[in-house]
């Protein structure tokens, strides 16, 4: 079992229901587990941003969501996952991040 919160399980499920799967992403990087963001979401996301069909607008929208949370791991994984799509996603359409 791993160390998600209920919380976190439900809104992944939600994402799941509605197709978001970069939403699901972000929720799954921005667990309440007390460690770094899981490395597979990271690339998931990386690799989001080099297709043409996601939305990267809303995805730092979600992004951005997650840093309104009351819980602290969720903000500071939220700020690492931002820096790391910034550091490592595709340039071109990065900008939209600013």
């Amino acid at each position: 079992m791993s160390g998600q919160s209920i919380t976190d399980r439900i809104t992944a499920a939600q994402h799941s229901v509605t197709g978001s799967a970069v939403a699901k992403a972000v929720c799954k990087a921005t667990t309440h587990e007390v460690m770094g963001p899981k490395k597979k979401h990271l690339d998931y996301l990386i690799q989001c941003t080099n297709e043409m069909n996601v939305n990267i607008p809303q995805l730092a929208d979600t992004l951005f969501e997650r840093t309104a949370n009351s819980s602290w791991v969720v903000v500071f994984k939220a700020l690492i996952t931002t820096h790391h799509l910034m550091m490592y996603g595709n340039e071109v359409r990065h900008d939209l991040f600013s």
